[in-house]
């Protein structure tokens, strides 16, 4: 973490913007207990007092990693936030928020604005009523706002879509976050991690309705809830990983393409030729010269 403040902002050529995610400002906040809130030296147009509270022309995320205080919008009303809350401003709403002036008040934020916005923030589940969500410490989190801070020092030349990316990465993040505790509600999540490691054991003969099984699920249940999970059906995750493999054992030309395909429990040279084309665009044969010529 950072013990000081800091705050950059941008000027923002049509290059940056063209490329569909790009950063208006960043920084960091650090409030001893009792000290004055908040800093007066932003822009005027970035000044917050509890009083008048503010409005913003950009995307805000706020991570608050150290204290407690108070957020406020138009549209959320009072809301109290806690040290590992993650706050989503919103342009043109109306809102304000402070610290507990008993606690070390520590944030990290970055402002932004693009297209890509605009078709990734809905799928992590912020709203303008309610912006605010606790995901505590996330070390992770904090690395990418870092190196977002370490980039704005710099300003190199590209450092625009450095930072876009590592904005990118922090939507994942967030959206991984997000999911992950949704299942771990419901201990669905080390359920699915151990469905995973059984199922990629693709040496080994094991059905889906065997894993379900094993789970004790039903095997409808278990289909659903992985695909949720992953992305992917059980079988399609399993082929993935099947084919994988074969990419592996190609390029180590060690064993010929039968033996490979009988490794991973194809029914058939053929059906295991057929099935790795249609997913690499090469027969096995063609991959294996690739690489061994």
């Amino acid at each position: 973490m950072i013990n000081t403040s800091y705050q950059k902002y941008f000027a923002i050529g049509e290059e940056d913007k063209n490329w569909g995610l790009y950063i208006l400002d960043c920084g960091s906040s650090f409030i001893p207990p009792g000290e004055h809130y908040p800093s007066a030296d932003h822009p005027k147009s970035y000044e917050l007092s509890w009083n008048k509270g503010r409005i913003l022309h950009e995307y805000q995320f706020i991570y608050l990693v150290n204290g407690n205080g108070i957020f406020e919008s138009k549209e959320s009303g009072s809301v109290p936030i806690v040290e590992g809350t993650l706050i989503l401003l919103f342009p043109e709403v109306w809102h304000r928020y402070k610290p507990d002036p008993e606690t070390t008040w520590n944030t990290y934020w970055i402002g932004f604005q693009g297209e890509m916005v605009n078709s990734i923030l809905p799928k992590l589940g912020f709203t303008e009523q309610n912006p605010c969500r606790i995901i505590g410490y996330q070390d992770k989190i904090v690395r990418i706002f870092m190196d977002i801070l370490e980039s704005s020092q710099l300003e190199f030349t590209g450092y625009q879509q450095v930072m876009a990316g590592e904005v990118l990465k922090l939507f994942g993040w967030i959206y991984a976050i997000k999911k992950r505790s949704e299942f771990r509600e419901k201990n669905i999540d080390r359920i699915m991690q151990t469905a995973k490691l059984m199922l990629i054991q693709i040496e080994q003969e094991i059905s889906i309705e065997n894993v379900a099984e094993e789970l004790t699920m039903s095997y409808s249940k278990f289909r659903k809830i992985f695909k949720d999970y992953t992305g992917l059906a059980p079988g399609e995750f399993r082929m993935q990983h099947r084919i994988n493999k074969a990419t592996e054992l190609l390029i180590e030309n060690r064993k010929s393409i039968k033996e490979i395909s009988i490794e991973l429990g194809f029914e058939s040279t053929q059906y295991f030729s057929r099935v790795f084309k249609k997913r690499t665009r090469y027969t096995p044969g063609n991959y294996k010269n690739r690489f061994n010529n």
